[in-house]
């Protein structure tokens, strides 16, 4: 596995997380794996106190070494190990106030006698590193078995060649994507189908299933749905990150940060499909004639994906000029923005250069009011603040004429303010080069880039994924499901993990079956996604 020990990671990432969002990200895992049915031996009434989880060495000492935030659930951090100088209390450790004494309520106290507290106390000096190795038979059970989930359950009955090869395995119609109640939605990286007699990875004994009940926000959504949504959503950055992006939006509260996961993954699944937007791409309905007025926003050329900006976030630029509502219906436009957003994520680099937002350069020049639509542009703030939180660097306003002064008054009512903080309006070149380089920089805005946008025509072959399903595809799949598993069973011994040095080790190991998962992603990626515009024109590096 590459060394990145080198790359310099963005705050509040699963590689520079201090102790107490650390333990916010184990109470969030601990009700999502609890509601999912794989066992943690941690009580439903004591994940909800912080004092239920112990932090990780590596966490505490990233949190005194930057000055961020302190630790202060009151517990002694433990000295088992020989990395910990001290068994003063963590409390104590930094001057500076913890989480969750700044201004905020004092959390409720875990009972003195709770089961958790009493094993923290029996086992903190005793607890040994055992590393997952080969996952549980209850953990392959509720993957493989309960949720379907694994390589194994693909429907496999018909030729992958000549299915693949096939425009027709693509549904492209307005009603494109198959019912949500469906087994036969594309899960994770293939079909499933609900037959699963040929596993045999564990015993039908098994006692386990969900608990809907763990958190009232979930009670709502239905595990098995969730569940897919969420390993459907997994490109090629970490799954903590992928997690995190919700928990800091939500300010490190867990329960909030659950809400919002939550109904964004029931979203991807029931109401637009992104992932399976993303899959199919653009191609397709290209050649079919179909979906004309989501292929009408591609072939006028108004958005496209290229360069970074002085952070290194890729940057997408949008050309006002060129929009006209007229085009396209609604719905059309809006799985145009969700395919340009999927897009985008593709070329993020979250494990390699902690290049994980995109920034935005909307060019207002000759825009005029028949350029405006206002549902489109409510529907991006609403899906950049539930579903694409964290992804935004700057946004910049190019070149706004005086018209627009009406229309930002509405806009900005809509904006979540984390995103509001972000806007800049720019008038020249000058403006711009304080965000952007003249390199990355299109000539019509003064920069050095002659690339104006131009729509690459798909071809017929460019209508299916470049690779067919093959052993090499089956071997990758199951090779990426056994990983997942191995992560979700490490991840419950993080969780429940009573010694620091001993929680440090299992979120290393988080970490680099992550980074494994993200990789696997990569390598089937030509397998089950059909090329977009930004293959088709060279310019996408996919990578972690």
């Amino acid at each position: 596995m590459a060394d990145y020990s080198s790359v310099k990671y963005r705050s509040g990432r699963i590689q520079t997380i201090n102790a107490e969002q650390e333990i916010v990200l184990k109470q969030v895992w601990a009700h999502y794996l609890k509601y999912f049915g794989y066992e943690v031996n941690i009580s439903s009434e004591d994940i909800k106190f912080k004092e239920s989880f112990i932090p990780s060495t590596t966490t505490i000492e990233y949190g005194e070494s930057t000055g961020e935030l302190g630790f202060s659930n009151g517990l002694v951090k433990t000295n088992t190990r020989g990395s910990l100088n001290s068994n003063a209390s963590l409390k104590s450790s930094t001057k500076k106030k913890g989480f969750f004494q700044k201004g905020h309520a004092e959390p409720p106290k875990i009972p003195a006698g709770s089961k958790r507290m009493r094993d923290i106390e029996a086992q903190c000096t005793t607890e040994r590193y055992i590393p997952v190795i080969d996952a549980s038979e209850e953990f392959k059970y509720m993957y493989y078995d309960y949720y379907k989930q694994g390589y194994e359950s693909e429907d496999e009955s018909g030729d992958d060649v000549s299915d693949m090869n096939s425009m027709d395995t693509f549904i492209t119609a307005s009603t494109s994507i198959t019912d949500p109640g469906s087994y036969e939605l594309v899960q994770g990286l293939g079909k499933q189908n609900v037959s699963a007699q040929s596993l045999g990875s564990a015993p039908r004994s098994f006692q386990l299933k969900p608990n809907t009940k763990i958190i009232p926000c979930l009670s709502r959504y239905k595990p098995e749905e969730l569940h897919a949504s969420l390993f459907k959503a997994l490109r090629n950055d970490l799954f903590d990150n992928y997690l995190l992006r919700f928990v800091r939006a939500r300010k490190f509260k867990y329960d909030e940060a659950i809400a919002m996961l939550s109904k964004s993954l029931d979203w991807r699944h029931n109401t637009l499909e992104a992932d399976d937007f993303l899959l199919e791409g653009d191609a397709p309905s290209y050649m079919n004639g179909t979906n004309k007025g989501f292929i009408k926003n591609f072939t006028v050329g108004k958005c496209y994906t290229r360069g970074v900006d002085k952070q290194k976030n890729p940057i997408v630029l949008f050309k006002a000029r060129l929009n006209y509502p007229s085009d396209s219906p609604l719905e059309g436009t809006k799985r145009y923005a969700l395919v340009i957003i999927e897009w985008s994520r593709l070329n993020l680099k979250d494990i390699s250069d902690s290049r994980d937002q995109c920034s935005v350069i909307f060019d207002l020049t000759g825009f005029s009011l028949k350029n405006n639509d206002l549902p489109a542009i409510k529907f991006l703030a609403e899906i950049f603040e539930a579903h694409f939180p964290e992804i935004l660097g700057s946004i910049l306003i190019h070149n706004a004429p005086w018209i627009f002064s009406t229309i930002w008054n509405l806009i900005k009512n809509w904006l979540d303010p984390v995103v509001a903080s972000k806007i800049h309006f720019t008038k020249s070149t000058k403006d711009l080069n304080q965000f952007i380089d003249s390199d990355n920089l299109p000539e019509s805005m003064g920069g050095k880039d002659p690339y104006a946008g131009e729509y690459p025509e798909p071809k017929a072959e460019d209508c299916h994924p470049p690779k067919p399903k093959d052993a090499v595809y089956r071997q990758l799949k199951k090779e990426r499901d056994e990983n997942l598993v191995k992560f979700l069973e490490t991840t419950k011994r993080w969780i429940e993990s009573t010694d620091s040095d001993v929680s440090a080790r299992y979120l290393q190991d988080k970490i680099d079956l992550g980074t494994k998962i993200a990789q696997l992603y990569v390598d089937l990626d030509p397998y089950v996604r059909i090329p977009g515009i930004y293959d088709r024109n060279g310019s996408i590096d996919l990578s972690i």
